[in-house]
């Protein structure tokens, strides 16, 4: 792995990190609920990364059919789209504090089974900055973390599986670039033909207003379409578990949008956790630079 893809992978993942940030203020402003927005977003998110696809792949094969539906990007579709129904399906249920927390116990699940699936090394730094950073994020809901909304708590705590599983396909031994971008589109049309297919039943509206309208577009192109084409470059350059610590900014700057967007002051306790995890996240990031740029040294000829 060279220096500058490695950095390179580091930074798409913290730039995705950003644009994930803005997720839970715009789902709770949009009215429908969470398979309206699901369906709404998905749509736009798989046509933004189908054209970033195509014209990635402008000189290269489009790819088979049987590439586009193998075993292993089926799997990561699976839990690329259960990652992302259940975070919506959370933030609506429960509070948004509860719905990214939970969500962020992937790196702890990632810290034991990384080693064992991806055949990499655990290093006692991470575990200690998992322990640090789980317990600076619990900083932010001293007194709000509420049990009341059992079933988006579940909700939550089932994108977390997910979003580790998911970084584990991506970095399967038989995962290539194709694959991982393929993932990613198949993913997206599952939820939104899933939605479809609730909504013909009865169980949702898919009607949108202009205000909904232009908040859907911007989290199905932005947020998340241009976001995971950015941390699918990215995690194919750096760990599994080095990109969810890194993308563990995200709950830091949650507030900060809510502050920006509706006036909402996060409490002391949660600005000291914000300002915890960020310098781990910044520590982690130069001290990979530098790991980098000593493997290039003692081994230059790969």
């Amino acid at each position: 792995m060279s220096n500058s893809g490695a950095r390179s992978g580091r930074m798409a993942v913290l730039s995705a990190a950003l644009l994930w940030s803005t997720g839970g203020l715009f789902i709770k402003e949009v009215t429908l609920d969470a398979w309206g927005v699901s369906f709404w977003r998905s749509s736009f998110a798989a046509v933004t990364v189908l054209a970033i696809y195509l014209a990635m792949e402008r000189r290269a094969r489009f790819g088979t059919i049987r590439e586009w539906f193998s075993p292993l990007v089926l799997l990561s579709a699976f839990f690329y789209a259960a990652m992302l129904v259940s975070f919506v399906l959370a933030t609506k249920l429960t509070t948004s504090a509860n719905a990214i927390f939970l969500e962020y116990t992937a790196p702890i699940y990632l810290l034991f089974m990384e080693p064992m699936l991806a055949r990499t090394t655990m290093k006692r730094n991470d575990l200690v900055t998992v322990i640090i950073s789980t317990g600076a994020m619990a900083l932010f809901f001293v007194g709000k973390f509420e049990f009341a909304s059992f079933w988006g708590n579940v909700a939550a705590l089932g994108s977390g599986m997910a979003f580790a599983a998911y970084a584990l396909t991506l970095k399967h031994q038989r995962a290539t670039a194709r694959g991982r971008w393929q993932g990613v589109i198949v993913g997206h049309f599952v939820i939104a033909i899933a939605m479809a297919l609730v909504a013909l039943l009865g169980g949702t509206t898919l009607s949108v207003s202009g205000s909904n309208l232009w908040r859907l577009v911007f989290l199905g192109i932005v947020q998340i379409g241009v976001a995971y084409a950015l941390f699918t470059f990215g995690i194919a350059h750096i760990r599994a578990l080095d990109a969810t610590l890194i993308a563990m900014i995200e709950p830091v700057l949650n507030p900060i949008w809510v502050f920006l967007g509706i006036g909402e002051r996060p409490a002391n306790l949660a600005i000291l956790g914000g300002l915890i995890i960020l310098s781990l996240s910044i520590i982690r990031t130069v001290r990979g630079a530098r790991e980098a740029i000593e493997v290039e040294m003692v081994r230059p000829g790969e």
